[in-house]
């Protein structure tokens, strides 16, 4: 259900959860209240409104874990996305300092390297892999490394440097797909789960104007907040995708020094 949610729009999957909520939320309820309407509603109040505020507070409790955690992991993924960019700037930067002239076509590798994971790498994480173009030019940049032949010490320290940036990059590459391949937070289900008893327990409550139009909100505020979850869970995809932005200007800033 989850995937098929994401695989939407983000206009629809919302629409989608939402009403989702909306119809199983009114469901339990009715259910519940006709369950209820068999026996002495009154004598069952303080119980129901006991157990109402306990769930309801740990259903809260658990959606603010759920959407705190997702925030973070994004978080993460930015950092490490910008480190990625700062060890391919590192590298233009360094074997340019080695030998403008012998480096140039190694330089032209990291440009293309920035380029493929825009467009390659990162369409690529939204079907959870990675793309093997990007994993062909960072060969061939250590490759290529690896064949220079250093002249003085500085640089032997300055090949030792590139490579620790190479290795790096295989690094950030794999925190990128690890996100990609995340799931969900598992305690959404018992969220889910929360909600449906949270619901069962307005059946001590008959349904008025009111009521209805608190339950409703209610509703669709879990909806909305359980797709925000479930949308940030996947930060490759869908309109809440961690942009390629920090490679697009890395790209322009190097090519402007490469040419």
């Amino acid at each position: 259900m989850f995937d098929f949610i994401l695989s939407l729009s983000t206009w629809v999957g919302c629409l989608v959860l939402i009403t989702f909520t909306i119809v199983m939320g009114f469901v339990v309820y009715i259910s519940s209240y006709k369950l209820i309407s068999k026996y002495k509603r009154e004598d069952m109040k303080d119980s129901t409104s006991n157990l109402f505020r306990v769930v309801g507070m740990l259903v809260s409790l658990m959606l603010a874990l759920a959407f705190s955690e997702v925030i973070i992991e994004m978080r993460t993924i930015r950092n490490a996305i910008q480190r990625e960019t700062v060890a391919l700037s590192d590298i233009f930067a360094v074997l340019k300092l080695y030998d403008p002239a012998a480096t140039r076509d190694i330089r032209a590798i990291v440009v293309d390297y920035a380029q493929a994971t825009i467009d390659d790498d990162w369409p690529a994480l939204a079907d959870d892999r990675l793309s093997q173009r990007v994993g062909d030019l960072k060969t061939q940049l250590a490759k290529g490394v690896l064949n220079l032949n250093p002249a003085t010490p500085n640089q032997e320290l300055l090949v030792s440097h590139i490579l620790a940036d190479i290795d790096a990059l295989s690094d950030h590459r794999i925190i990128r797909l690890d996100a990609a391949l995340a799931e969900p937070p598992v305690y959404v289900h018992v969220i889910i789960f929360g909600f449906l008893v949270t619901m069962a327990c307005f059946g001590v409550y008959r349904p008025q104007a009111p009521l209805i139009v608190l339950v409703t909100i209610y509703t669709i505020f879990v909806g909305l907040v359980l797709y925000l979850v479930l949308a940030l869970s996947d930060p490759f995809q869908g309109s809440f995708a961690v942009p390629s932005a920090p490679f697009e200007h890395l790209v322009e800033t190097l090519q402007s020094k490469i040419s």
